[in-house]
């Protein structure tokens, strides 16, 4: 995404009120996109129509700036659902990640910024004005009159959306989720027990109906299909972690608010895993492998 303007000068007192708002209007382009440089684009373009508005008409900034990024984002979902289509094998939203010591963008403050990837896949699964009414309204706190500001719809129309996207989304929000400590410690003994090969000690650690989500976009090797059933993830990785050895490097991490792993293997591919895990069985796994998904992570 590109424009003229950006050759055009920024005026200073512009720049300043924009960076305010950054990293709220992040956080709502990835829950409209859930892509790291696709919501950077986003906010780029929103900062460049903002510093060419008329600034003295605009009363509340952050609303201001929200709408411009709802309808930029509205824009980008057809594209970004022509991709999908075309996507090798699962997809899985950029992961946002978190470690004693550093954290990537945005990294979650508050609960308005905790984005599960049950709930980033289940908004997948909404239409394009659903999703704007529930990220708008429910998780930034919009109310309907702003929202109908920023759709160009009735606010009946905006309630109405939010209340049938909560319908969608109420069976797949995140029941529960682990401390942290002992989410690294449920994590780390997955981990031995896979690169030893220890086939009864995964399948008694995942629910019978778990499932595992590998992206990887066809660029990398990983499965092109989910993986369903504990037995199979076992056997899927009680098999493949002998095999390749241990990683070279792994850190314990925060993935969207999950527990999960950092790692680097002797190709020097990085990937994520998180763990989705209730009642002390792992319910669903996420693992990004795909390159380019991973390039806002730090060096491992």
């Amino acid at each position: 995404m590109c424009s003229d303007r950006s050759r055009s000068p920024v005026p200073p007192d512009a720049a300043t009120d924009f960076e305010s708002h950054r990293r709220h209007l992040l956080s709502v382009a990835y829950r409209f996109l859930g892509s790291v440089s696709d919501a950077e684009d986003i906010v780029q373009e929103t900062y460049l129509r903002w510093a060419g508005a008329d600034r003295r008409a605009i009363q509340d900034t952050r609303a201001y700036l929200s709408r411009i990024a709802a309808r930029l984002c509205l824009d980008q979902l057809k594209s970004a659902r022509v991709r999908r289509e075309q996507y090798v094998g699962p997809w899985l939203p950029d992961p946002i990640v978190e470690a004693a010591g550093f954290s990537t963008w945005p990294a979650p403050q508050d609960k308005a910024d905790e984005v599960s990837i049950a709930l980033m896949l289940a908004l997948e699964r909404l239409s394009p004005l659903e999703r704007a009414a529930f990220v708008l309204h429910d998780a930034f706190g919009q109310s309907f009159d702003e929202v109908a500001v920023a759709l160009d719809r009735s606010a009946a129309t905006c309630r109405q959306l939010a209340t049938r996207a909560r319908a969608h989304l109420r069976a797949d929000r995140a029941r529960f989720k682990p401390s942290a400590g002992d989410g690294e410690r449920f994590v780390q003994a997955f981990q031995n027990a896979a690169q030893s090969g220890d086939l009864g000690g995964l399948t008694r650690m995942l629910a019978h109906d778990a499932v595992m989500h590998s992206d990887s976009g066809g660029k990398v090797r990983a499965a092109r299909r989910l993986i369903i059933g504990g037995d199979r993830i076992a056997r899927f990785f009680a098999t493949l972690l002998p095999k390749k050895g241990a990683p070279q490097a792994q850190a314990f991490v925060r993935i969207n608010g999950l527990p999960g792993i950092l790692t680097r293997d002797a190709q020097g591919v990085l990937g994520t895993l998180a763990f989705e895990i209730h009642e002390g069985v792992i319910t669903a796994l996420y693992q990004t492998r795909n390159p380019d998904k991973l390039r806002h992570l730090p060096p491992l």
